[in-house]
């Protein structure tokens, strides 16, 4: 079966070709970033990413067919992202996977953005991966833990309670003038510095809740820049982004820690765009604690936001769940998160 996988959650528009059944592959993908629309604002304007979404997603769509010689005719299923995310840029692309689907009389899946991304190591990795599984989601618009029991037996146990990682890092780089997104800006920088010269303190939730806090983590960097006068480009400077870095990273190795030790996992994944981060990848490479459990990272190309492990989860929720038109109603109740038909 072929899959049109279609994502405009957020700032990327992406359509793939992917193919499952018999044969297990992503034919092709097109993703028109945005990073140069929002990069002077320093992060990402709504009203500009929907419309950049309405005017690329449908030649988009057009090339993706053409270069795979394949026609509308040939596509068996769409999976469509769902939600969570801008609530402009969901519409955009649900409108146009609903329009496709109506018109070709094709099946329609809605799939959860953050179990997509889930999904996205079994590109590469779907023999090896073995439930029950935890699995580290971590972008600038989520960070969660979740168990997974099966592929759709899903808890979450741990979400962010303000900003997520990847936004915190997205805020520092912009206020230190280093540009966005932030992350790969502050993960280049990372090695020039000393971890241990400045120290940050965990955040704990006062209700013993499991999740995560990272707005303490922003205002301590912004605070300790300002009143120490830091200067871009110093011995401080490379400090505090070292510092900041390895705290958070082992931070979220805690929680994480924590989710293994209550579930007692078979496999581990990260996901998410942070997940690329070296430092993250460097400490969790490998095994994981003493009971060995192996990791699991997307391949580079799958980690930020994309539409083929959106097709590549649609036809699991299709093969799962027959009925035409489903849409993946239960994560969004673990992710809290709107449910958009």
């Amino acid at each position: 079966m072929f899959v049109l996988g279609i994502e405009s959650s957020c700032d990327e528009t992406a359509v793939s070709l992917v193919e499952r059944g018999k044969r297990d592959r992503i034919i092709d993908e097109k993703i028109k970033s945005q990073i140069p629309l929002h990069k002077k604002y320093g992060g990402i304007v709504p009203e500009i990413a929907s419309r950049s979404h309405l005017e690329v997603i449908d030649n988009l769509t057009y090339d993706l067919l053409q270069d795979a010689d394949k026609t509308i005719n040939d596509i068996g299923l769409i999976a469509v992202t769902q939600g969570p995310g801008l609530i402009g840029s969901l519409l955009i692309g649900l409108a146009f996977a609903k329009g496709l689907s109506f018109s070709n009389n094709i099946p329609l899946v809605g799939v959860d953005h953050i179990h997509a991304h889930i999904e996205s190591p079994f590109i590469t990795n779907m023999n090896s991966i073995e439930y029950p599984l935890v699995a580290l989601v971590v972008s600038g618009g989520h960070t969660s833990i979740f168990y997974l029991r099966s592929k759709f037996d899903i808890t979450l146990f741990a979400s962010t309670r303000d900003d997520a990682v990847g936004e915190v890092m997205d805020k520092v780089s912009k206020f230190m003038g280093l540009g966005y997104p932030g992350g790969p800006v502050l993960d280049r920088l990372y090695e020039k510095g000393d971890k241990n010269r400045y120290n940050f303190t965990f955040p704990r939730m006062s209700d013993g809740s499991d999740d995560f806090s990272f707005s303490g983590y922003k205002a301590a960097v912004l605070r300790t820049y300002r009143s120490g006068s830091i200067k871009n480009e110093s011995d401080d400077f490379y400090g505090l982004i070292s510092s900041f870095l390895n705290s958070v990273t082992d931070y979220l190795i805690l929680k994480l820690d924590d989710a293994v030790k209550r579930y007692d996992p078979k496999s581990i994944i990260v996901a998410g765009g942070v997940s690329r981060n070296s430092l993250l990848r460097k400490k969790l490479s490998g095994s994981f604690g003493p009971k060995n459990i192996d990791v699991f990272f997307p391949a580079d190309k799958y980690c930020t936001d994309n539409a083929s492990m959106v097709g590549w989860l649609g036809y699991e929720l299709f093969s799962f769940y027959p009925e035409n038109n489903y849409f993946d109603k239960k994560i969004n109740s673990y992710s809290r998160s709107r449910f958009i038909t």
